[in-house]
């Protein structure tokens, strides 16, 4: 119970003050703990952080996991997408402390980025994984490289949420409606 207090403190905190504002001391007084307790509990400030992104990384890899199910190809690709948006529209204040820690992530002194790192890797392994299959189902054309799509398709996905970012006011929905159509226009075999 304290844990989850604790990480939702650090949450609302970074996304009303950043990772400088953010403090040990303001997450104890936000969850009604004390500094001592959250410093016992995670031991640094970077301790902290690397717990926050891996709690809601664990969060969406969940949610990716139930809607995908046992779908691949184009058809996993795009309940992907659909997590996405459905994160954006449910979790925001979670999606945007997940995703400031992980472009913070690339200084060398974050002494979370591995985390970030793992998680990357884990997240295009599931992506080729769901274009192989769809490859060998003959959902996807066989011509298209697995490893370099999934790459692209991560890219796409963390462009979009930078710029979301930035500017909360992009047409999320309708980028999530163009990302799907996308998906099948570029990967999708031909019908015979």
């Amino acid at each position: 119970m304290s844990e989850q207090m604790m990480t939702e403190a650090a949450v609302s905190l970074l996304v009303e003050r950043g990772i400088a504002g953010t403090t040990l001391a303001g997450i104890g007084e936000r969850s009604g703990y004390s500094r001592g307790l959250v410093t016992h509990r995670f031991g640094s400030k970077a301790g902290l952080l690397a717990h926050v992104h891996d709690s809601i990384a664990a969060e969406w890899l969940r949610r990716v996991q139930a809607v995908v199910g046992r779908a691949t190809g184009v058809a996993a690709l795009q309940r992907v997408t659909d997590a996405l948006y459905k994160f954006i529209v449910d979790e925001p204040k979670g999606l945007r402390a997940m995703y400031l820690l992980r472009y913070a992530s690339i200084d060398p002194s974050a002494e979370y980025r591995a985390n970030v790192a793992k998680l990357n890797k884990a997240h295009v392994r599931a992506l080729t994984r769901w274009i192989e299959e769809g490859k060998e189902h003959g959902e996807i054309a066989a011509g298209v490289d697995a490893g370099l799509a999934a790459e692209l398709f991560a890219s796409v996905v963390d462009g979009l949420l930078y710029r979301w970012l930035v500017n909360p006011d992009i047409p999320v929905k309708e980028l999530h409606g163009l990302m799907r159509a996308h998906i099948a226009r570029a990967l999708r075999a031909a019908q015979a």
